[in-house]
């Protein structure tokens, strides 16, 4: 017997923004500018459906500290002004959305980004809707690397159960709290379909993928529907 295909977490990975800068003639650092510009709409298509948790990784580790320092301040720039945003977005007020940011960031971005990121923290905390989760500067392995040292660094007996110890782990990580993701989305790589950086990984262990053959600019609240009514036809058996 399958399980449910109700979709309550929905995880987006928005990728491909440069392959879809290079294409169309744009400057790398000019493009996350195009690239925000369909979160809101894409948001509100996932929670007008009665989606219940909503992550979306728009910036690893690596991306804050590896890429050039334009395109880091290209992102901060983008990240500053789609806090504000969606710290009053419409949908965010009228389902009393909860947004949590999830990663690295508070050593990562600008004074000024920070500022607005933890507006919109602090704005939405008693919200009593859905949970909008947005991963910044966050890498999964790292993610599980602060689980380990949290762990280590207070007395708890350690469980005799594999499951347990597992569960317990769960608890110190930085995700650990949200739901089990049910599908992720993860546009811009259907020719090369992959994870990256354990993405999740305390709450991916069943999750169902989805590839559309689009890069992220591109990706409409039309194509989520798609996908949505396509996990819904699926049939889930969780290894049984």
């Amino acid at each position: 017997m399958s399980q449910t295909t109700q979709l309550q977490h929905l995880a987006i990975i928005l990728d491909g923004n440069r392959r879809w800068a290079k294409a169309n003639g744009m400057l790398e650092a000019n493009v996350y500018e195009r690239a925000g510009q369909n979160i809101g709409d894409v948001l509100e298509a996932a929670f007008d459906q009665g989606i219940s948790c909503v992550s979306l990784w728009i910036g690893s580790y690596a991306n804050l500290v590896s890429r050039s320092k334009v395109l880091v301040r290209a992102l901060d720039k983008l990240y500053g002004k789609k806090f504000i945003e969606l710290a009053t977005h419409p949908t965010v007020l009228a389902k009393k959305v909860k947004i949590e940011i999830i990663g690295e960031w508070r050593n990562l971005l600008s004074k000024a980004t920070l500022a607005a990121a933890q507006n919109a923290i602090d704005s939405t905390a008693k919200n009593t809707g859905p949970t909008l989760t947005i991963l910044v500067g966050y890498d999964g392995v790292r993610e599980r690397g602060a689980a380990v040292q949290s762990l280590l660094a207070k007395p708890v007996s350690a469980p005799s159960d594999l499951v347990e110890a597992d569960t317990l782990l769960r608890s110190y990580s930085w995700s650990g709290h949200l739901p089990n993701v049910d599908l992720i989305i993860r546009t811009g790589v259907w020719q090369d379909p992959h994870n990256s950086a354990g993405f999740l990984s305390f709450l991916t262990t069943d999750s169902q993928f989805s590839f559309p053959t689009v890069l992220w600019p591109d990706f409409t609240p039309a194509m989520l529907h798609d996908i949505c009514d396509d996990f819904a036809g699926r049939e889930r058996r969780m290894g049984k």
